[in-house]
Parts: C-alpha cells; structure tokens; sequence
C-alpha cells in the first residue's frame, strides 16, 4: 500500500485491513526508510513557473485573467494562494512520506472559515476542496507552513517570532494526531468543531489574547446576518418588467447567453434528482429567477462560477454557488491529456467527497452535477459563512490562529483510516517541528524567485496584464 501511485482520487487506497496497532508500526517502519531528516530536506527545483501558470490558466475564462493577475500581483502571499499547481509540481520533487489519507491539498491560512451546520451552529474549519486528493499528509502541512510565514511577513511580524511560529504550528499538529489517535473510530466521526469549542482549543494554546476575542466576537455577529436574504439585498435588483435579478458588474459579474442559461438550467435539474431526498423535497418549493456568471476567490478566480437565484413559493429566497470543478492540478502536470480530461469529468463528486470526510458537518445543499461538458459542484453562497482577517491580527493572535489551523488540519486528515500509520510515523519526532519550519523557509525563498518572474512575464506581456 506505501508504494501506490497517489494521483487519482480512489478510496480504495486507503481502505485497510490491519487494526490501529499494526498501522502505527507501518508508520514507525516508514519513518526508518523516509526519515524526518529527509521530509525536511528542501530539494532544488527547475521549471518554468510562467509557463506552469499559462498551463492552468488556458482552462479558464479568458476576459477573467486580467483581474486574476490583478489579484495575483498584489504580494507574494497572494500569489501563493494563486498557484497551487507550482507547489503541488514542487512536492513530487521532494522526498515524500508515502502514508496516504485524503488531504486538502490547499490547505494555506486563508483557506479555513466559518461555516453553518445544518443545526445552524456555527463551524470552523478547512473551507476549499478543489484540490483535495488522496496524497501524502505532510503536503498539506507544508503549504500551511509555507502560508503562515508568508501572511506573518505581510504583517511585519520578525523573522525570530515567524521561525518560532512555524515550530509550534507543526508542534500542534503532532500533538494533535497523537491525541486523535487515542479517540474510538465513533468520536472521530462525531467530532464538531463548533464557535464554542474553538474559543477552549484557542485558550488550551495558551491565555487567549483580547484581540482574538474580539475578532471571534464579530465573526459570530456578522455571521448570524450572512445568508441568502442579504446576498439578495446587496446584490439583486429590479428590471424593467419588474424581475428581481442579480446586477451586472462586467467582467466578473454578468447575464449569460440563452444557452448557458439552459445549460445550468439543466444541470441543476440533475443535482436536483441526486441530492439529499429531505433537500429535494424543500427545493421543490422553489423556482430559479435568475443566474448569473460571479466570480470568487484568488486560485478559482477564472473559473467558471455562477449563482442561482431561487425563490420560493413563499416569496423566501435562497443563492446557490455552482463552481466548476477543475480536473486537479496535481495530475494536470503529470498526467497524459486524455487522464486529466477523465478525471475532470468526475472532478465534482471527488470534491464532495472530500469536503464531506474533511468538514465536521457540511452543507446540506452540497452536491455535483455536469453540463456543457464540465463538471461542476453546488453548495450555498456565503451561508453563514465567514473568515479571519489574518493581515489584521497581531502576532499573539496570528499564532493562536495558525495553531488551530494545524489543529483542525490534523483532525481532518484522521478521518481517512491510514491516519494511524501518520502517529507511528510522528511519535518521538519533535525534531521534525524545526525540520518543517526550515523547510517551509527555504520554499518562501523559492516561492519570491516565482513571484518575481510572475511580475517580470506580466511587464513584458507573456501574461495578460
């Protein structure tokens, strides 16, 4: 099983037949053959990341690049969460553990949130799927690593604080998955991470700081007002038959084509018939009013991203978000043409799946569909959902933060049921908490030589400006 090829999203690969005992020694035994010297060694790297770039982006939309390298350029942590598939080709090249469970695959600062439960309970925890695989537990924990130095630096925390930092998040991880690893299979799956429940985790970090506090007290306020209602408010209007529809705002808003419509249309009408059958039944109460093409984020900015308007019999409303589902970009640079075309047509049930193992609880409306021969997955549009600020926060709270990223990264990955063999491999490792930090400092530097090649193909025109 150590020796499998992780590029495919496949649950057979971490299915197991050894009980929790003999999984911790596969691990001890793996450490003896990939050392924690060796997953902390950074190894040189040569490619072109331009070109790298230009790969990915001749997958989306065209008009949408512009503002996606506006976005990109704005500093090297940006530029970061722009392009995991420079990290995901560098990872192959390093030395790897070989003990797969299912991973984020993007797991930097900014992609952790809050979330509601379906009990409406407010959640934290991994907030971004697309390029979730099954792959080896520490590339998670390196891109998280690598962002926390790049997002402290933006905040001009020291370089002595920042490498301090890095030490104690990797620490919290490991403590994490040697406490997990004490939970039954039922705890695990039962685990909820709750608004409440992060305030104590926050607090076992240390005395929480009152910044932090107040940040959390605000995420709790505002999140209570996030729903589809507000979304309606500030983003609908009404036309000249007197429609509620969504503004145009070109080019990252706009109407779509009569056939696009239809399209989605369509496509919704096939997630309609596979989701949840208690959602079905309350979707049947609702018609779409509108859709439009939205585009969100930084790394997703280009893709192809709409919001459906739906109203009720009652007059009520709810905005779904249906994204496309990208094939991964791990296997977009390793894989021959025609695999990556196959597995991107499943690209919206692998993310599902992913965010359903990865999350405590996930949105009810979370499903996958195709059309226009894309796939695509639906959830709601910022239900309750709310983020961090991470360049607000001073260093106290920064650390605190980062150390309940690690914290809930490690609890998502002892989902998968290889987590065990991640416990024999990290016990009497505390070393590997200063291995990763040094690790992490050398692909920043890696990571400025991009950025600055990036600006360099932007100012001579290989990339749109």
């Amino acid at each position: 099983m150590l020796n499998q090829k992780l590029d495919i999203f496949d649950l057979r690969k971490i299915q197991v037949t050894q009980t929790k005992s003999e999984l911790e020694n596969m691990g001890k035994r793996q450490q003896k053959e990939i050392t924690s010297d060796m997953l902390g060694t950074f190894v040189a790297v040569d490619r072109d990341p331009v070109k790298t770039i230009q790969i990915t982006e001749a997958n989306m939309i065209t008009e949408l690049l512009s503002l996606r390298h506006q976005r990109m350029i704005t500093n090297r942590f940006a530029f970061f969460r722009g392009t995991a598939e420079l990290m995901e080709h560098d990872l192959k090249q390093q030395y790897q553990s070989h003990l797969p469970v299912i991973i984020c695959g993007d797991a930097h600062v900014n992609n952790f949130g809050f979330y509601a439960s379906p009990e409406r309970k407010l959640l934290f925890g991994l907030n971004d799927f697309d390029e979730a695989r099954i792959g080896n537990w520490e590339s998670d924990l390196k891109r998280l690593l690598v962002s926390a130095e790049l997002a402290g630096e933006e905040n001009n925390f020291t370089q002595e604080d920042l490498y301090q930092l890095l030490q104690i998040t990797a620490k919290t991880y490991r403590h994490t998955i040697k406490n997990a690893n004490k939970m039954s299979l039922s705890q695990l799956f039962y685990f909820s991470f709750d608004y409440e429940t992060m305030g104590r985790a926050i607090e076992s970090f240390g005395d929480i700081s009152t910044q932090m506090q107040t940040v959390l007290n605000k995420v709790l306020k505002k999140s209570q007002r996030s729903n589809s209602e507000e979304i309606i408010q500030k983003m609908a209007t009404v036309n000249n038959q007197g429609q509620l529809v969504f503004q145009d705002n070109p080019p990252r808003a706009r109407h779509l084509s009569a056939i696009r419509y239809q399209q989605i249309v369509e496509g919704y009408n096939k997630y309609c018939k596979n989701i949840r059958q208690d959602v079905r039944v309350l979707l049947a109460n609702f018609h779409i009013s509108d859709i439009i093409r939205y585009s969100v984020g930084v790394g997703s900015f280009g893709t192809r991203c709409y919001l459906l308007m739906l109203t009720g019999n009652d007059g009520s409303h709810i905005v779904l978000q249906i994204k496309e589902a990208m094939p991964l970009r791990y296997n977009m640079l390793s894989l021959p043409v025609q695999q990556v075309i196959k597995n991107g047509g499943i690209a919206g049930q692998r993310i599902v799946t992913a965010q359903r193992v990865l999350q405590s609880s996930s949105d009810p409306f979370l499903g996958s569909t195709t059309f226009g021969g894309r796939s695509y997955y639906i959830r709601q549009f910022r239900d309750m959902k709310e983020s961090i600020n991470v360049s607000k926060l001073d260093f106290e709270s920064f650390q605190f933060y980062c150390q309940t990223c690690a914290y809930l990264l490690a609890m998502a990955h002892f989902q998968s049921p290889t987590a065990p063999m991640i416990r024999g491999y990290l016990k009497h490792q505390k070393k590997l908490d200063s291995l990763l930090a040094n690790w992490a400092l050398k692909y920043v530097d890696q990571v400025t030589k991009d950025y600055e090649l990036f600006k360099q193909a932007i100012a001579n025109g290989k990339l749109i400006k």
